[in-house]
């Protein structure tokens, strides 16, 4: 083609386009750097899933603590910050964790790829617990 065009249109993206491009970004990111930490202290154990939630049981307040083996879907609707008041998980991934049983009856399931590991602790703090993982069940 030689000479001046006789038309010519570069289009781009409107801005709500890359506002919500910048929005999924900083979703992504979020879920990318979200982490659950579990820490049993010495009167409580505590479980914060990053920034969202933190969740503190006081150990005069625990019944028992077991560790299990659960379904994350079927159980509790998938992994994160699932079920009701009284039966409540906080989990990020696999399929162990342990169980606390509250005087209240209520329940919080901590996901942990170390279930025993973390069963162990809370039996060095008083908790009473049990373990229902099978035999050959190994930690991560």
């Amino acid at each position: 083609m030689n000479g001046a065009p006789l038309y010519e249109e570069t289009q781009g993206f409107g801005p709500g386009i890359y506002a919500a491009i910048a929005v999924l970004l900083v979703v992504v990111l979020a879920l990318a750097t979200l982490r659950l930490k579990t820490s049993v202290g010495v009167d409580a154990v505590k479980v914060s899933l990053g920034f969202i939630t933190t969740t503190t049981v006081p150990y005069r307040s625990i019944t028992r603590a077991e560790a299990v083996v659960y379904r994350p879907i079927r159980d509790y609707g998938g992994w994160g910050i699932r079920g009701s008041v009284r039966r409540r998980a906080l989990n990020a991934r696999g399929n162990q964790g342990v169980l606390i049983t509250r005087t209240d009856g209520s329940t919080l399931l901590i996901g942990s790829q170390t279930p025993r590991a973390l069963l162990a602790a809370l039996k060095r703090a008083g908790v009473p617990t049990e373990d229902k993982l099978p035999p050959d069940i190994r930690e991560f």
